[in-house]
């Protein structure tokens, strides 16, 4: 992670002096839940996310809208009532809010290192919605496979290798498409040779170049 990134600033703030003290920290199986408590003063603070790979979403009538995905590095703001899945086993450290305001009366910078990591959640939460409504299934799988090799991406010799991706099932959900049309996708880029899959432990982007182009060139039409 670069040292100037908004994130590694921020949470390399939120480990030090009288911050280390108030921070709590956790481990969440793959699968599991973190449910925002109901006691505000428990629930609502920064979620920073030390490793794995969490879901935030909201649900109705047993039907689910991903709201966006965390990779290690990633903070949230968290109030009562926010829900997040682990999509693989992660640890994540949270910040009372309160505290947060009563030692940013002594250190008001902090504020001015939370603003950029809060609002590059908000453009991506917006981003995925605006997606939903007027984008197909390719513009937004194809966007997700370019955020997670922006997240999690390491080069290889054969282009962008993605190491525990994340599967049919799990794009789906979030995008909010079937499973069948995200596996069609995956299938054509097979084909073109963008992808490439080796069972469910890596994926290997062999142009991410050319993903990148498709994915302007859906953003034009």
């Amino acid at each position: 992670m670069h040292h100037d990134d908004p994130n590694h600033l921020l949470q390399r703030r939120l480990s030090e002096g009288a911050f280390a003290g108030l921070a709590s920290r956790r481990k969440i199986p793959a699968g599991e839940l973190w449910l925002g408590s109901d006691d505000e003063d428990e629930a609502d603070g920064l979620l920073v996310v030390r490793s794995g790979c969490l879901r935030a979403f909201v649900s109705r009538d047993g039907r689910e809208l991903t709201l966006f995905v965390l990779g290690a590095g990633d903070t949230v703001r968290v109030r009562a009532g926010s829900t997040l899945e682990a999509r693989r086993d992660s640890e994540i450290v949270f910040v009372p809010m309160k505290a947060i305001r009563d030692l940013a009366r002594t250190d008001p910078e902090l504020l001015l290192w939370a603003m950029p990591v809060l609002d590059k959640l908000l453009e991506r939460s917006l981003r995925l919605v605006e997606d939903m409504v007027f984008a197909d299934v390719k513009h937004r799988l194809i966007r997700v496979l370019c955020d997670t090799a922006d997240r999690e991406g390491r080069r290889g010799d054969d282009g962008i290798v993605l190491t525990s991706p994340p599967n049919a099932e799990d794009l789906a959900t979030e995008i909010g498409a079937t499973r069948q049309s995200v596996s069609t996708v995956m299938a054509d880029l097979a084909r073109s040779g963008i992808l490439r899959r080796f069972g469910q432990r890596s994926m290997v982007i062999s142009d991410i170049g050319r993903l990148r182009r498709e994915l302007r060139a859906g953003e034009a039409c």
